[in-house]
């Protein structure tokens, strides 16, 4: 067993987290091997890729959540957990700060750490079925709203006018929905979040519903074929009148988490710093 790396180049672009990574993992005598999009900087270091990546006992990725979300679906499908160092702005996935990287060592050669499973998301439309960590959201694609019906096992919730709307897990709740106004879920809340983005209506608020309940959503207006985006990435058109569903799936992604991790202290230096107005 062995730890993969995996960098963000646009979030560490001096490589100086991932040299310094690498070297406390050499310190320590652990095994590890890098991706191939590092194999240029670090040619004496063996790579992993799709074919051995299962073999991989975590993979530590260096930069934000978004750099987790693109490593997500592969993590997911080979049940590999990961452990993430934050080189982004919030990070609120990641669990490693930049202060803090020598805990590493108590990860993986100690195994002082405990195991965060978070719900996923499915989105099923045109007999394709997508996995979210984040969110699904369906999305205008000009400057006119949408219209879209909102039904929870066939029962309507409101019809809504709006620049789009957003279903999310608890571990996306942190995401775009805060940004749009939604609640803040503990991740180990069995649920999802129905934000509506920009909602022409006073009496419009997010709704929180039971992760057991299938969600059905159907855009009856729009000006130009609105899309679905699946945790950032565009995946699909949406036609008029088509039926989306949204459903808790039966699988779950694994993070490591220092013992003595707290999802409530993490969240308040979060949004501490996130309130601050930069110079």
């Amino acid at each position: 067993m062995t730890i993969g790396i995996y960098t963000n180049l646009y979030k560490d672009n001096d490589l100086s987290v991932t040299k310094a990574v690498i070297k406390i993992l050499e310190s320590a005598q652990i095994d590890f091997c890098i991706s191939q999009g590092l194999k240029q900087y670090f040619p004496q270091y063996p790579t992993y890729d799709k074919d051995n990546f299962s073999s991989l006992k975590l993979l530590l990725t260096v930069g934000g959540d978004g750099t987790i979300l693109n490593v997500a679906r592969q993590c997911i499908d080979d049940n590999v957990p990961i452990l993430g160092v934050n080189r982004g702005t919030l990070g609120f996935m990641a669990e490693i700060e930049l202060g803090n990287l020598e805990s590493i060592i108590d990860v993986i050669k100690k195994g002082e750490y405990k195991i965060d499973k978070r719900s996923l998301l499915c989105a099923e439309y045109g007999g394709s079925v997508y996995l979210a960590l984040n969110e699904a959201i369906v999305y205008r694609r000009d400057t006119k709203m949408l219209t879209v019906d909102v039904k929870i096992e066939e029962q309507l919730v409101d019809k809504y006018s709006c620049d789009g709307f957003i279903v999310c897990t608890p571990t996306g709740s942190t995401a775009y929905s805060l940004s749009a106004g939604g609640p803040i879920m503990s991740p180990t809340v069995n649920a999802m979040c129905l934000t509506p983005i920009n909602s022409h209506s006073l009496h419009t608020r997010p709704v929180v519903v039971s992760a057991d309940e299938k969600v059905q959503i159907s855009v009856c207006r729009a000006y130009e074929a609105p899309v679905l985006i699946i945790d950032g990435v565009e995946v699909a058109k949406i036609d008029l009148n088509e039926n989306l569903y949204f459903y808790k799936s039966k699988k779950t992604l694994s993070f490591i988490r220092l013992k003595d991790s707290n999802f409530y202290n993490r969240l308040l230096s979060k949004l501490n710093i996130w309130g601050l107005t930069e110079n």
